[in-house]
């Protein structure tokens, strides 16, 4: 294939300049390959004053295979875990779309990615803001109060369009934005409106694991849930954050909004080398007895992320549900066996008959037999699994990082565009894409060939990870690249980047260097370089590369989220991390007021005391974050240039490798967030109301047709 990156100059990318002191051992390739050709020059980063940052073409650009070592040695995907690529991606594919993954046989991760890698569903999709770090209000919907720590704010005890919302409510037009101000130009102007609520993903009902059954549900115990029933009766619950793309998350160094998806993968948990208990199970010998090794493949968040929705007790799993378990159920059922596959279909056109492999055939011929051939069982927590059904996550996560390893939309005009095609783009979106690079400073984060400097190239440099900048109080701070608190919502309401994973650690590199500085140990590889830093730690003497200076450094990582990709942005709405905005009309005119945070620039409600980590912060508000003064025209020209120049056709059509198999979506429960309907033969003590049903159906590799016509933005979606 031809390398068309070749007419471009190599392209520095901003937001992204890590620093710092401390050599840590960080394992790193070449981020990306061209297709066919040899590797890309690898850019050095660069600072956020960079004049000489570009957009940049993401065709011909295809994610690393994950390497690493295993108990010490060194491995790679294809020599040492897959015998066959193309089987594996089918697997991955497989998986990703099998609704039999869930406890209760109808919840695949495809159910929150099914619709241009995210969630278009309206209804039961509202979270009560769950993640706040007041729990007197985490469960509350529609807060009867008005926030001591938000100036102006005003109580909310209805959605924006006078509906009653909370569980099972159907979102409207009129619902969105959830801030609503006065003076649209002024955030700090009188709040007309506002909620806490998110706009999450309908996930399953509450319930608790007791083993995984032959028949296609899993035996659990329901439970009754506070939060989310009409009347007595539990409907399902939802996410406490917006589901992003699949589509080039592969990409990602790290994934989840909060970044906790390592780009580790350890085969067992999404916490890559924080995670204690992770292992996979190995034979070595003619013995038949498998050993448990610990393994550490780089490249490999997509295969960290995907092995933690499955047994999550509100996305898919009842809880206390191990993958393990997931393997037992799974392995020896046909794949995707109540869902049609299109004759058409890109990947599994050979299974759309009657006729299916077990998930037990499909590992074996996926994967090498010292990863599956044991004669005896092993133990997990005490309790017996054969080999394939302990390492059930390895083969999972590995399958589904190469499935989403295909899904790279690099088709868009803008990549025509940058290709040398003037014409892929009109007048109006050459001027949007001007504004988006220019006044609109949005490629100072949302930049290179993925549209996000959070799955750049510099991500995977050494160096590269941490920065030093001055922050919006214009006061200096570290902060992890690609990551910032662009004044949503209250830092309270969601620490993102600033929580810690479950065994205690902080999510942050920012924070684990701080942790090494004062002599303390942390679980991630990573390089920092002080002479990397955009603000220099003293600008009046030399830089010294060696410096380990025992001081702990501000940080400005509460309430930081990942910085998304903006390819196909027009149908990836709800925006942002808490899903607040329907339109893109609705999020530009949120950066173009400089942000919803409230007070001063130096002492506004981005700030968050935190003690446990000696930050006392008044803001933690990105830099960028300043009233821009776009025209209506600007505005217009910028929408449409993210409308119609960063859309895949492909994804937009569902043309390969966007093509799919059947899936039943679950468009909450049958009623209305006042009275539901019970499930018919429930035997449960604790009732659950009846799943509202969407059949979408299976399109091939030929895509949508024109009666059915393209993907459509979320806000087409809402009454």
């Amino acid at each position: 294939m031809k390398k068309h990156l070749s007419i471009l100059r190599t392209i520095s990318l901003t937001c992204a300049v890590a620093g710092g002191l401390v050599a840590v051992s960080l394992p790193y390739k070449s981020a990306f390959a061209a297709k066919g050709s040899a590797p890309a020059t690898t850019p050095q980063p660069a600072t956020e004053s960079d004049s000489s940052l570009k957009l940049q073409s993401l065709r011909g650009m295809t994610p690393p295979d994950p390497s690493g070592t295993e108990g010490g040695r060194k491995v790679d995907l294809m020599t040492d875990y897959v015998q066959n690529r193309a089987a594996a991606i089918q697997l991955g594919k497989a998986l990703f779309w099998d609704m039999n993954i869930g406890s209760d046989g109808q919840t695949a991760c495809a159910s929150c990615h099914f619709h241009a890698g995210v969630d278009h569903r309206i209804t039961n999709q509202l979270n009560p803001g769950g993640n706040n770090t007041d729990a007197n209000v985490a469960s509350l919907f529609n807060k009867p109060f008005a926030a001591s720590n938000i100036p102006g704010d005003v109580a909310s005890y209805t959605t924006r369009s006078g509906g009653k919302g909370g569980p099972n409510y159907m979102l409207k037009k009129t619902d969105f934005p959830t801030h609503v101000l006065a003076d649209p130009l002024d955030h700090n102007s009188a709040i007309l409106y506002s909620s806490d609520d998110v706009t999450g993903s309908q996930g399953v009902f509450n319930a608790k694991f007791i083993k995984a059954s032959p028949s296609r549900f899993d035996d659990c115990t329901q439970l009754l849930d506070g939060n989310f029933h009409v009347g007595a009766m539990n409907v399902r619950r939802t996410t406490g954050r917006n589901a992003p793309s699949v589509i080039n998350a592969a990409f990602n160094f790290r994934n989840f909004w909060d970044g906790r998806a390592n780009n580790v993968f350890n085969g067992f948990s999404p916490f890559g080398n924080r995670d204690p208990d992770a292992g996979i199970f190995v034979t070595n010998d003619a013995s038949g007895v498998a050993a448990k090794v610990r393994l550490a493949l780089d490249n490999a968040s997509a295969a960290s992320q995907s092995v933690g929705p499955p047994g999550n007790g509100t996305e898919m799993s009842c809880g206390g549900r191990t993958f393990a378990d997931i393997g037992r159920r799974m392995l020896d059922r046909q794949m995707l066996a109540q869902q049609k596959i299109a004759p058409t279909d890109s990947v599994l056109s050979a299974f759309s008959g009657a006729s299916r492999p077990t998930y037990r055939d499909m590992v074996q011929k996926v994967f090498q037999p010292r990863l599956w051939n044991a004669k005896q069982q092993v133990s997990l927590g005490g309790t017996p699994y054969s080999q394939m059904e302990a390492n059930f996550p390895l083969y999972f996560g590995l399958a589904i990082q190469m499935y989403e390893s295909t899904l790279v939309s690099d088709k868009a005009p803008l990549d025509d565009y940058l290709n040398g095609n003037r014409q892929a783009l009109n007048d109006q979106q050459v001027k949007g894409m001007n504004i988006f690079t220019g006044k609109g400073q949005c490629v100072k984060c949302h930049a290179g060939p993925e549209l996000t400097t959070a799955a750049s190239l510099s991500r995977r440099l050494p160096g590269a990870l941490i920065d030093r900048i001055e922050m919006a109080d214009n006061l200096t701070t570290l902060h992890d690249s690609g990551f910032f608190n662009v004044g949503v919502r209250p830092t309270s309401e969601d620490l993102g980047n600033g929580g810690t994973d479950p065994f205690g650690n902080q999510l942050s590199f920012t924070r684990q260097y701080n942790t090494v500085l004062q002599g303390g140990k942390v679980p991630d590889p990573f390089i920092v370089d002080v002479c990397t830093f955009e603000v220099p730690l003293s600008p009046a003497i030399p830089c010294d590369s060696t410096l380990k200076p025992k001081v702990g450094f501000r940080d400005s990582v509460d309430g930081s989220f990942k910085i998304p990709t903006l390819r196909n942005v027009a149908l990836t709405g709800p925006y942002f991390h808490n899903g607040s905005r329907a339109t893109l009309q609705q999020v530009v005119e949120f950066y173009n007021r400089g942000g919803d945070q409230r007070g001063r620039d130096a002492n506004n409600t981005t700030g968050f005391d935190h003690p446990s980590v000696n930050q006392h912060n008044t803001s933690n508000l990105a830099p960028r974050i300043k009233p821009l003064s776009l025209s209506s025209s600007d505005i217009d020209a910028l929408v449409k240039f993210l409308e119609v120049g960063l859309t895949d056709p492909r994804v937009a059509w569902e043309r390969a490798p966007f093509d799919h198999p059947e899936l039943v979506v679950l468009q909450g429960a049958v009623g209305d967030e006042n009275s539901v309907t019970p499930q018919a033969a429930d035997t449960s003590s604790t009732q659950r109301a009846a799943d509202a049903q969407v059949v979408i159906k299976p399109v091939g590799a030929e895509g949508r047709t024109v009666s059915q016509g393209p993907l459509l933005p979320f806000n087409n979606d809402l009454p």
